[in-house]
Order: structure tokens, then sequence, then C-alpha cells
């Protein structure tokens, strides 16, 4: 129908080449070149990856440069920044160390226990002391023993305080060998501390309980004598006391029957 008509034979041709486009167009792609093009992206990707990471790593730290009112100028450190988990660093820091110093609850328990200085500054603390300790002898016709005296040595640091220490540890072998007694043996344990109030000072102790007989009517002689002569040998102690648990009264009333000395 178009042949005659000018032009036909172009416009024929030109509808020729469209369809052959329009067909190799609606062809399915190829997978090979498909592969090919996925596999330059992934390796573009991980290439760039990999040059974001290497300029973090190397970026440098800058140190500010701080003038101080003198005009010379200071280096401020950087700020340290915080590990990221699992890092090295951060799992191989050791734990901090804790405070060597002793806390106030342990300062203070201490001052509790000893009940403040137990001597004047005056006195010596290193090496040992020989101090008085006063025992009982027995009396032949009498009703209470005889108080003796016997000598120790006892570390300087404290010397009040260990000399008392040592009479209520009680008579040495050589002690008993000699025909001396006391009414403490092995009774260290219940001291709790000597405390310093001018120049008294006062023992505690945890109790007093079994030393003597229910029936003893000697205990001035066999538990207040011996400890208060042992204190009072130190020319700082003018007078001696003694407590149960901070109670005067469960000493002097309760355990010598008498009562509190004014």
């Amino acid at each position: 129908m178009t042949d005659g008509i000018p032009g036909a034979e172009a416009t024929r041709d030109a509808l020729r080449r469209m369809a052959g486009t329009a067909a190799e167009t609606a062809r399915p792609p190829d997978l090979g070149d498909l592969r090919h093009r996925a596999r330059r992206r992934r390796v573009r990707s991980v290439a760039a990856a990999g040059l974001v990471a290497v300029a973090m790593v190397a970026v440098p730290v800058v140190t500010a440069v701080v003038a101080t009112p003198a005009g010379e100028p200071q280096v401020a450190a950087p700020a340290p920044t915080a590990p990221t988990t699992g890092s090295p660093a951060a799992s191989s820091a050791p734990p901090p160390r804790p405070s060597e110093s002793p806390s106030t609850a342990t300062a203070s328990a201490q001052a509790t226990e000893t009940g403040g200085p137990v001597q004047p500054a005056t006195e010596p603390t290193t090496g040992t002391r020989r101090v008085k300790l006063f025992l009982l002898r027995e009396q032949a016709g009498q009703r209470c023993p005889q108080v003796v005296t016997v000598t120790r040595e006892v570390p300087a640091r404290g010397v009040a305080k260990e000399a008392l220490r040592a009479l209520l540890e009680g008579p040495t072998t050589a002690d008993r060998a000699a025909g001396l007694t006391s009414a403490f043996d092995g009774d260290a344990h219940r001291f709790r501390y000597l405390k310093l109030e001018g120049a008294n000072a006062r023992a505690d102790f945890t109790d007093l309980d079994g030393i003597l007989a229910p029936d003893d009517s000697c205990e001035k002689t066999k538990l207040l004598e011996p400890m208060r002569r042992t204190l009072e040998q130190f020319d700082w102690i003018e007078q001696a006391r003694f407590s149960i648990r901070g109670d005067q009264r469960a000493f002097y009333v309760d355990v010598l029957h008498d009562r509190v000395p004014n």
C-alpha cells in the first residue's frame, strides 16, 4: 500500500530498525555479565571501607596550646577516650588498688579498743623494760595471803598495759616453785583496755567471773591490791581504777563488795 508514495521505502527501513532495537532490548540480560558487575561493586565497597578505617586510625592527636597568665604556653593533655568493649587495653587494665591508709571506721575502732594513750609521750616505746608484778604468798595463821613483789621484762611500748597483762597471765613455773600464787592464771584475755584520764588510769575487763570462790573474803588482797600496785608503780599514774565493760560498780560493788571510790 505504500508503494509509489515518496519516502515509503525510507519509512519501512526506519520501522525495521526500531523493531530490531526493541527486540534486542527485550532479550534477557546475560547472567555472566551480571555476576561480573556485582563482583566489581563488592570489591569497590570493601576497598572503600578499608580506606575509611585506616584514615580513622591514622588521624593524629592534636594537642591544644593554652596560654598561661604569665604568657608561657602550656600543652594541654588530650582528653582520654573510653576504650571500646572488647579492647585489649580495657580488659588488661589492673583493678584499682584499695587505699592503704586506715579508714575512719578502723581508726575509731582502734581508739575504742585501746581507750586512748596508755603512757606519756616522753616514755620510751622501743625495747623492753623491767617492771614489778605483785603476787601472793600464803601466811601461816593468816586468813589472807601476803602481797609480794617479783620482776618481769615486758615491752616498753604501752608498758603499764603490758605489765597488767603479765600479771593477769599468772605466776611462772619458777614463781610457783618459790611458793608464790595468784588469783590470776591465764586471764589476760579478760583485759579490754587501759585508759589514762589525766593522772588516773582505768583498766577495763570483759568479766572476772570465777576468779575467786564464792565464799572467798580476801577479794581486795587477791584482786584489787595486785592490780592497783602493778599500775601505780609508774610515776605518771597516781590512782588506778577498774571497771567491767565500762561499769565501775560492776567491779567495786559486785566483785569486791565495796563502794565505788570517789
